[in-house]
């Protein structure tokens, strides 16, 4: 008697193999918008806890934190992140940094020494989930990450006190500033619509246009935004030319200086970042940015947490002379949202 022997043919499981690659192709990107709703989520919550502590270092101070300002040891480059350290369950990071310490041999005092980025100072070092986003890359280009910024609103030439110290206190037109501290009082325009924070992201190297900086652009990036916005190639993600990128954004949560820890909102969301001179510390564009796909998230005057679309209503980016920015602000409803009191109506966004 004969027996016939059972089996596949070679036909039958490429068939097999062909159908569980098509499950596969099918399966994985539901999985990885699984993820990054995920991050997405952890982002946002991460706003939200930024969000009530500041909020409750107004309730104990009677006014927000400078985005840059310090003690006597630092007075021009710690970032408001410091005195919010308690308000964060980072209270045992904030209780060392405001005692005297010695690292390597070397005795500071309270605060650190005079470049929250650098020296033996250990606490600068320090990694802080809080002010992580699972979205962004965790490459540390310089010592540590910071994916939130505080809001210098729609100003590009104030923002900073490599221009001018009085005018930086001055005329920055959001709610944080160099050695400026705003009460919820001075949100004229309604805390729900001022934004306080909102979303950086950190560069992957190379001349990737979101988290890297162009520098030496000229004045033209604040007198005409649009110059920046026209430095990248949005399909590639990477900055035009041969200029210097810089990869400082999102690097030093302690250091107050504009690029590390600021956003404004003159271009908008997920837009190129530019400075006007070579030096990281000068004015320029410093959009909010995320790795989110269409837009980023901030936080508002009254804590709530928005995703705002990389779309928004930005006004008149084109040439004109904003150095100095009053009333209403000309980068329309986006703008209006940065500032603390241009009379504005946002309505929905």
């Amino acid at each position: 008697m004969s027996h016939s022997r059972r089996g596949f043919t070679l036909i039958e499981l490429l068939v097999v193999i062909a159908i569980i690659a098509i499950l596969i192709a099918l399966l994985l990107p539901a999985v990885q918008q699984a993820r990054e709703a995920a991050r997405r989520s952890q982002c946002k919550n991460n706003m939200k806890q930024l969000g009530l502590a500041l909020h409750n270092y107004h309730d104990t101070h009677g006014v927000f934190p400078y985005r840059q300002g310090g003690t006597a040891s630092n007075i021009t480059r710690a970032s408001g992140y410091i005195q919010l350290l308690p308000y964060f369950e980072q209270g045992p990071l904030y209780n060392q940094i405001s005692s005297s310490q010695t690292f390597g041999g070397v005795n500071f005092e309270p605060f650190g020494d005079d470049v929250p980025d650098g020296s033996a100072y250990r606490p600068w070092y320090s990694d802080i989930p809080v002010l992580v986003c699972p979205s962004s890359p965790t490459t540390k280009h310089y010592i540590t990450l910071v994916h939130y910024g505080f809001s210098s609103g729609d100003t590009a030439w104030w923002a900073t006190q490599y221009v001018s110290l009085d005018n930086a206190r001055k005329l920055v037109r959001g709610p944080f500033g160099y050695q400026t501290s705003k009460r919820i009082a001075d949100l004229s325009d309604g805390t729900s619509n001022t934004i306080l924070m909102g979303e950086l992201t950190t560069s992957r190297g190379g001349r990737d246009s979101l988290g890297g900086v162009l520098r030496g652009q000229g004045n033209g990036v604040v007198d005409n935004p649009a110059s920046c916005l026209v430095m990248a190639n949005k399909g590639t993600g990477e900055f035009l030319g041969t200029d210097f990128v810089s990869t400082s954004r999102g690097s030093r949560w302690a250091g107050g200086m504009i690029s590390y820890t600021t956003v404004n909102t003159i271009l908008p969301p997920n837009s190129p970042a530019c400075t006007v001179g070579s030096d990281f510390r000068q004015a320029g564009q410093y959009p909010v940015q995320s790795r989110h796909v269409g837009g980023a998230h901030v936080v508002l005057g009254d804590g709530a947490v928005r995703f705002v679309s990389e779309n928004i209503d930005a006004g008149n980016l084109s040439s004109q002379d904003l150095r100095v920015v009053t009333g209403r602000s000309p980068y329309g409803v986006w703008g209006a949202l940065g500032s603390i009191s241009g009379s504005e109506t946002t309505g929905e966004f």
